[in-house]
């Protein structure tokens, strides 16, 4: 049998986070701009001795297992709503059939912000297409992606992290009226090449047991109004940020994330805990123009543009507050999935 890998990149976004959330994306028009990185959620299928499916996550040390019918035995929700999302792929595994393994780990922890349950379901997808040779539509497993997280398992959140894992690159993405278009910005890589190098994420810790209550309150403070104006400012840093990259003027752009964190702040109370405070102050004292957290708030990785003679003095102090400064690259590719021949361990 063959060996079939996939691989989904996570993203850091930088402006506009947030608008493609329910109610605001549909209403008013959500548009976020992101850019792929090279830390990614990997996952493979082969076979294995053991009968029926069984799902293993090396970084989580979990196991689920469905051996007849659909009954799961284990914790891994997200790749068994995949499966179940795609019934025609196992319509039923018995004891004495052959059974199929799926391994999988993230390069980031759970809640880093970076989008990493996103770029676990697009993998696991793309995975499973390529292992049934069936062709897909990129559009289409956005949204298939972002049914399962969002609708199927109840997880609130936007649209951005499946568009991004499947898709890639630096990409301003336009949500509402029933569709997302999906814009690349930059044909000159000197933009980003220029910008990495002024940018540093580290990982201050993690907000898994934030996340539900954190969106949940920024999506009730926007129905009741309260922060309608603040989403339209965000949204609108979005057509800057884009107009600074193609000028390359970085040092702007490390600014504009600045005046747009102070925007975001204002969703929920809840977003910038004191931890987050006091590490993007230290930030500031150190040199940077400015920074944010990666995803919704509450945790998970920061990132800081600062010019590039200061990167090393901020990287160590951050160190030295506790932060886990975390290398990375910008990618322009989207999710990838390719097989190859299993061949016997030698005895």
């Amino acid at each position: 049998m063959k060996i079939y890998k996939a691989r989904a990149p996570m993203r850091i976004g930088f402006f506009g986070g947030g608008t493609d959330v329910s109610p605001y994306a549909e209403e008013y028009g959500g548009k976020v701009l992101n850019c792929t990185i090279n830390l990614y959620v990997r996952c493979m299928l082969n076979a294995s001795t053991e009968p029926g499916l069984t799902i293993r996550s090396l970084d989580l040390q979990e196991v689920s297992r469905l051996v007849s019918g659909r009954a799961w035995d284990g914790k891994l929700t997200l790749p068994q709503a995949v499966f179940d999302a795609l019934p025609h792929l196992h319509p039923g595994f018995t004891s004495d059939q052959p059974g199929y393994r799926v391994t999988m780990f993230s390069d980031a922890p759970p809640g880093s912000g970076l989008g990493s349950s996103s770029a676990l379901v697009v993998s696991m997808l793309r995975l499973l297409y390529n292992v049934a040779n069936e062709g897909f539509d990129p559009h289409d497993l956005a949204e298939l992606a972002f049914r399962i997280e969002r609708i199927d398992l109840g997880i609130p959140g936007g649209r951005q992290d499946q568009y991004a894992a499947v898709f890639g690159g630096m990409s301003v993405y336009h949500f509402g009226q029933g569709q997302v278009r999906v814009e690349p910005v930059l044909d000159d890589p000197t933009a980003l090449l220029e910008l990495e190098s002024c940018l540093i994420i580290g990982y201050i810790g993690n907000r898994q047991l934030l996340r539900h209550h954190l969106m949940a309150d920024q999506v009730q403070r926007l129905v009741k109004g309260d922060t309608l104006r603040y989403h339209d400012e965000t949204k609108a840093f979005v057509d800057e940020a884009v107009r600074l990259l193609r000028e390359l003027r970085i040092a702007d752009f490390g600014r504009l994330l600045h005046d747009a964190w102070e925007v975001k702040k204002a969703f929920s109370p809840h977003i910038a805990p004191p931890i987050v405070d006091e590490v993007y102050a230290m930030a500031l004292r150190h040199g940077a123009w400015g920074g944010k957290i990666t995803g919704a708030g509450g945790g998970g990785f920061m990132v800081f543009a600062c010019p590039f003679d200061r990167r090393l003095a901020l990287e160590r102090a951050l160190g030295e507050a506790g932060v886990q400064v975390r290398p990375f690259s910008f990618v322009t590719h989207g999710v990838q999935a390719w097989s190859l021949e299993e061949h016997p361990t030698p005895t």
